[in-house]
């Protein structure tokens, strides 16, 4: 291709040789070939212009210089000549370095083409970068506001707290923050605890067993350090606190990184409890001195109810011993009414040492027992006794009076109702919906003498009944009509 282009180029630069010195006439022909020369080499590189030139040259001496080619050449020729080649060259140098550059300018221009689409597509990812980094910044920015709140929040719930607060270095025990709580806890301003030694406000002698507790959590054997202990306060007194703490550990190694207590003022509570507990063993021991004494006064009563009786016993003897002395139906019968008496005071005080307060007992077999008795002791052998009681706690200042109008009324019964020696006997306790008592003790036996009033003015018997019943608050009713019903109602007996 580049053969046949210089080829046509020569061609060229023959014809247009031709063409000029046919018009002129003579002159330099032979510069005809340049420009083709130039637009060939331009065009179809250097090849084709060397071809270009060369075939040229030689046309051109032959049609130019009017002769054939010789190697004889004349001075004019050479001249001619060799200013051909020279330009000749010149022209296919300079054609070189122009599309040399036009070369490299192609390069450059695809190299900036190239670039730019480059840049292009760098400036879009640029700007995704940007648009990416302002969204970081954004969140960043969202980040920092965030931490600042919380910081500030727990800056704010760390002062303020009611409880103790203190973070500290987990190793040494170094305190790196503590809150006001704890700082007047211990006597101190908060800034004044930074920077020292956490166990320095432990006991001595207590230090020890803290110590070894805590370092179960740091060596992560147990989660939480959970202990009710002393601190040391500036003045050198003790306070005592219930501390919390937890070690925080990074979460890649594992490491202790910061301890973090908080400590309640147990002092109060702690000295309350050791107050009670010292009014705990105080009162154990009043009680206990109580319980000997209350013991100690049993016994004492017990003695006194046991002498009582056997004092009323004796006195029983006695009258016994008296009554077979005389010979008088109205003496002996008067004696045998005071043992009667005698005997419910001496059954009264038996009752009572054997109940289980030494202070009351039941009324039902104390009337049962007294009943029994008296109308064992009397002369009508063939009366049937009924006795009827509910259960009822009674205390001496009741059952006395209430045991002695008993046996007057029953010994009453007995030595007026039933000549015949025989005939029925009822006594009724009877408590009712408001909480009175009400004492019955009727007969059905037919009186032969003029029985005892209620009005006071009787035998002697009647006279104590009337009595008694005063005491007791009682009123006495006594109804004749259908053998004797003497009827007392009273109110309920107080224990105080």
């Amino acid at each position: 291709m580049a053969l046949a282009a210089g080829a046509a180029g020569a061609a060229s630069s023959i014809a247009l040789g031709l063409l000029l010195k046919a018009q002129t006439g003579g002159g330099e022909p032979l510069m005809a070939v340049f420009p083709i020369l130039l637009v060939v080499c331009l065009g179809w590189g250097a090849i084709a212009g060397w071809v270009s030139l060369i075939a040229g040259v030689v046309g051109a001496w032959y049609f130019y210089l009017g002769r054939q080619f010789s190697f004889v050449v004349g001075e004019e020729d050479v001249r001619a000549l060799a200013v051909a080649l020279v330009v000749g060259v010149l022209i296919i140098g300079v054609c070189l370095l122009l599309r040399s550059c036009i070369v490299s300018l192609q390069a450059s221009n695809a190299a900036s083409l190239l670039l730019a689409t480059g840049l292009a597509d760098r400036g879009r990812e640029l700007d995704n970068l940007n648009a990416e980094l302002t969204l970081a910044l954004s969140d960043k920015s969202s980040a920092v506001e965030a931490l600042s709140l919380t910081e500030a929040q727990f800056r704010t719930s760390f002062e303020a707290a009611a409880v103790g607060k203190v973070q500290a270095e987990p190793h040494t025990g170094r305190i790196i923050r503590a809150n006001r709580a704890f700082a007047e806890m211990l006597g101190y301003e908060p800034q004044e605890l930074e920077g020292r030694d956490g166990w320095e406000f432990t006991p001595v002698e207590d230090r020890a067993e803290e110590s070894a507790a805590y370092r179960l959590v740091l060596e992560g054997r147990q989660a939480v350090y959970l202990r009710e202990k002393r601190y040391l306060r500036r003045d050198g007194t003790t306070i005592w606190g219930r501390v919390s703490a937890t070690i925080t550990r990074s979460p890649q190694s594992g490491a202790p990184l910061l301890a973090i207590a908080v400590i309640e003022n147990i002092d109060h509570r702690y000295k309350a409890e050791a107050e009670l507990v010292a009014a705990k063993a105080e009162l154990e021991g009043i009680l206990a001195d109580r319980d000997a004494t209350i013991l100690q006064r049993n016994l004492l009563l017990r003695e006194v109810y046991h002498r009582v009786k056997n004092n009323l016993q004796i006195i029983d003897g006695l009258l016994i011993m008296q009554g077979r002395r005389i010979a008088d139906p109205d003496a002996k019968a008067a004696i045998a009414s005071l043992r009667g008496r005698i005997y419910a005071l001496g059954l009264v005080h038996q009752q009572l040492m054997g109940s289980h307060d030494l202070e009351t007992f039941d009324i039902a077999p104390f009337l049962n027992d007294l009943s029994a008795n008296i109308l064992e002791g009397g002369a009508a052998r063939n009366v049937v006794l009924s006795v009827r009681a509910p259960p009822l706690s009674v205390g001496l200042d009741f059952a006395l009076p209430l045991g002695l109008i008993v046996t007057e009324l029953i010994t009453n019964s007995l030595k007026h109702a039933f000549p015949s020696g025989q005939g029925n006997l009822e006594v009724i306790l009877e408590r009712l919906a408001d909480g009175a008592i009400v004492l019955v003790v009727a007969d059905d036996g037919r009186h032969v003498e003029a029985k005892d009033t209620a009005d006071g003015t009787g035998s002697l018997g009647m006279t104590i009944i009337t009595g008694l019943a005063k005491q007791l608050g009682g009123k006495l009713t006594i109804n004749t009509s259908q053998g004797t019903r003497s009827e007392l109602r009273i109110a309920a007996p107080s224990l105080t």
